[in-house]
């Protein structure tokens, strides 16, 4: 071979070896970048766990208030519906008891059996009678002595005092 074409593949060889080389350091920049940006890829992965595991307990946390505040809502329901059972019984006492009065009264200011022939005379209310002497005042029931304890009763259990002794009252008007 001649010394020129041995000097001409020499220099090919030399500028393929130079493309070589700036490939090389093109793609050690490239497998730097892509390492550095592993690292930050583990991290977001670690920031992610973490947020998850928060979250995962916050749920928990809310699921167990959630279940805390359903418990005190449904003793506060059970609760109201006693009491507004209570309150419609005292209701239907009280009416009861109007009703009563109403026809006690209703009695008292009646005119005696008129006579034939006789005008009646207009009915007077039952207060004026007993203001002026004329009619004695309704006999008051008789109250059962009073319990010695305000402790509660079977079936008392959760009610206030004036809750117990109203009750009490009406079983002994029974």
């Amino acid at each position: 071979m001649s010394p020129t074409v041995s000097l001409v593949l020499d220099l090919v060889m030399v500028g393929l070896l130079v493309a070589t080389i700036a490939y090389a350091i093109i793609l050690n920049r490239q497998i730097m970048r892509l390492r550095e940006s592993r690292g930050e890829l583990a991290e977001l992965i670690q920031g992610l766990n973490d947020a998850m595991a928060k979250a995962d307990t916050s749920v928990r946390g809310m699921k167990a208030t959630a279940h805390n505040t359903g418990e005190g809502l449904q003793k506060t329901i059970e609760k109201a519906a006693t009491l507004r059972d209570e309150l419609q019984f005292m209701i239907e006492a009280g009416n009861t008891l109007a009703d009563r009065l109403s026809g006690f009264s209703d009695d008292r200011s009646r005119p005696a059996a008129a006579k034939p022939g006789l005008k009646s005379p207009a009915p007077r209310p039952v207060f004026d009678e007993l203001d002026e002497g004329r009619a004695a005042p309704p006999p008051m029931p008789r109250r059962a002595p009073p319990d010695d304890d305000d402790r509660p009763r079977e079936g008392e259990e959760g009610l206030s005092r004036a809750e117990r002794e109203l009750l009490r009252a009406i079983e002994n008007r029974r």
